[in-house]
């Protein structure tokens, strides 16, 4: 600090002496303008690695700063942390989809910036989502709802560490570069294979379909016939992510299985009537509607 004081008092005198000199020799002086200070802050650009938009790094920082500096501690050591943030090479061009299977009515088209500002949002939100501490504690309570045998040629984790430990592996042994495919039809499917590849709608953007789908991406599925039961991966992190907040509220009924068609979704947040921040405080709701209920 001494030093700084030292530079600027010297600064001030050269300056006079050469006000003086001017004054003497009628040069008219301008004013010299101190360059505007610039506010960094990490955690912040944390955020913004993960691909959040602004609005939602603002609104975290002011409801949530304590998970937040949570997860930039442990930024190293995320739930696909190294897959963020996405690079331009991950949005595909349409006519690259080489012998990839297409999704059925899926007409794909080139990316536009708006829905690659979208994805990336929606998949920031994810990746967050994903290394909470309430993700991590109802992904262990919960767990007991996800049938062995439901993705036949993965091995189901039996912890959040073993999720964390697998889908990292799986990640970076596809160089952790996720090839993101895009349509203009609207089925309001999405799909996801090995590889990190993921095909979505443009209108079908959300956080719901991109955490399922990214669990397909690294490898786990829901073998055979699909009966709307919460006894898989992909449709157990959605859950847990964007329906209800204990994965074991899934069924009206109570039981760990249900029919599809008495199952209780819980409460997808649509948040874009109120512009106002609303906290969830209650146990059965999405851990999005928790951290990003506000209108984005």
């Amino acid at each position: 600090m001494k030093k700084l004081s030292i530079i600027v008092l010297a600064s001030i005198g050269i300056l006079g002496c050469n006000m003086a000199i001017a004054a003497n020799n009628n040069v008219v002086q301008t004013e010299v303008q101190t360059a505007p200070s610039v506010s960094v802050d990490p955690a912040k650009d944390f955020l913004a690695q993960l691909g959040l938009s602004q609005s939602d790094i603002e609104m975290l920082y002011k409801y949530h700063r304590n998970t937040v500096m949570s997860e930039f501690r442990n930024r190293d050591n995320l739930l696909f942390g190294k897959v963020v943030p996405l690079k331009n090479t991950s949005f595909m061009p349409a006519n690259t989809i080489g012998n990839l299977e297409v999704g059925t009515g899926y007409h794909l088209v080139n990316w536009d910036q708006q829905s690659i500002a979208n994805f990336k949002d929606k998949l920031g939100r994810v990746v967050f989502l994903m290394n909470t501490p309430e993700f991590s504690r109802d992904f262990n309570r919960s767990l007991f709802t996800v049938k062995s045998q439901s993705s036949e040629n993965v091995l189901i984790p039996s912890s959040y560490d073993q999720l964390k430990s697998y889908v990292n592996r799986t990640a970076a042994n596809s160089g952790n570069h996720i090839k993101a495919y895009v349509s203009n039809s609207h089925t309001k499917t999405a799909w996801g294979t090995n590889g990190l590849i993921i095909q979505i709608e443009e209108s079908g953007i959300n956080a719901a379909q991109v955490a399922h789908e990214m669990m397909h991406a690294v490898g786990f599925a829901h073998d055979g016939a699909y009966t709307g039961w919460n006894d898989n991966i992909p449709y157990f992190v959605q859950t847990i992510i964007s329906m209800n907040e204990s994965a074991s509220d899934i069924c009206s009924d109570g039981h760990s299985t249900c029919r599809g068609q008495t199952i209780h979704w819980g409460q997808i947040y649509d948040s874009t009537y109120n512009h106002t921040y609303r906290p969830a405080n209650q146990e059965a709701v999405a851990l999005l509607g928790k951290y990003f209920n506000h209108v984005s």
